[in-house]
């Protein structure tokens, strides 16, 4: 019975660890958003999306046959 709790005490730490190593991916993905520069947001929102543009089109045409 103790060694089972023991076990089960001892395997919160993967959670912990889990739990730290996304924070802090998220965090600093949050940073880096937020101390992003005016010049690169710009360049960044005019990036053409899938399905804009003729190239697109061709390529659809391709994959339909």
């Amino acid at each position: 019975m103790f060694r089972r709790l023991f076990i089960e005490d001892w395997t919160v730490i993967f959670t912990i660890i889990a739990f730290i190593t996304a924070l802090s991916v998220y965090g600093s993905v949050f940073y880096r958003a937020l101390k992003m520069r005016r010049p690169q947001i710009d360049r960044l929102s005019h990036l053409p999306f899938e399905g804009d543009g003729p190239a697109t089109e061709q390529s659809a045409a391709t994959t339909d046959e």
